[in-house]
């Protein structure tokens, strides 16, 4: 495990989820080794984030318990952002096992178009909402279909955060995210309704890099996702459990 770099990646996913949860009114707060949210966040989002690999496991253990005895209603979650945590015994099951992810800096290769695919960025709310509109159609976000807006229009107006979206004719087919943190760039919410996954992988990291120049990128993925990211030049820099609280 890089240490150094899942805790550039584990901080970084901290801050998006904290972007998130205050554009929904509910933000959390950064403590010392974790981040926490006591209230309710939205879809796909945890409750707590363990933010450092060196963090005092009895201080972490007191905010999960603290959340514990909030009683939140069932299946909220919590991420273990270095795989140090065996949570089973207050009620918790394993989610998923994934792997942070770490790409240096590089050129574009390949502009606005990748395999026919153009690629832009979200400006405007009428714009997310058809964004957000084919994210939700992707069979990994099928639980936010329903619900609330996940992503205000509010998210637009801040300069550390884009919005992607790619295109074959008039459609999005694919999109992701990029949020900017600790000089290192996030890259989340990924999905690929048609099309090769690499090819819009790719199309998509060039998209960032060119955005955010010179810094490296940073993220969370598991397989087969994660193989699209290995392809298009990402590197496993440590392992992250979720789990979720059946109470």
């Amino acid at each position: 495990m890089d240490q150094s770099r899942s805790k550039l990646a584990a901080r970084n996913n901290a801050d998006w989820c904290q972007s998130v949860c205050q554009a929904h009114g509910v933000p959390g707060e950064f403590l010392p080794t974790v981040w926490i949210n006591r209230a309710i966040p939205p879809p796909y989002h945890p409750n707590l984030i363990v933010i450092s690999p060196a963090g005092d496991p009895e201080k972490i253990g007191e905010s999960i318990r603290e959340l514990v005895d909030l009683r939140l209603p069932p299946k909220w979650s919590i991420k273990d952002s270095f795989s140090t945590l065996a949570p089973e015994k207050l009620g918790f099951d394993l989610l998923f096992d994934a792997s942070w992810i770490w790409r240096d800096p590089a050129p574009v290769t390949s502009g606005a178009w990748s395999s026919g695919m153009h690629w832009k960025h979200i400006v405007s709310p009428e714009q997310l909402l058809d964004w957000e509109a084919a994210w939700s159609g992707n069979p990994l976000n099928s639980d936010a279909t329903g619900q609330p807006v996940q992503f205000p229009a509010s998210m637009l107006e801040d300069r550390q955060i884009v919005f992607f979206s790619g295109s074959l004719g008039q459609a999005i087919c694919a999109g992701g995210i990029a949020n900017f943190s600790e000089n290192v760039v996030g890259v989340s919410n990924i999905f690929v309704n048609t099309g090769n996954p690499r090819d819009a992988w790719t199309g998509l990291v060039d998209q960032v890099q060119a955005a955010f120049p010179g810094l490296p990128l940073v993220g969370y993925e598991r397989t087969p996702e994660l193989e699209s990211a290995l392809a298009c030049g990402f590197k496993p820099v440590g392992n992250l459990r979720v789990w979720t609280h059946h109470g």
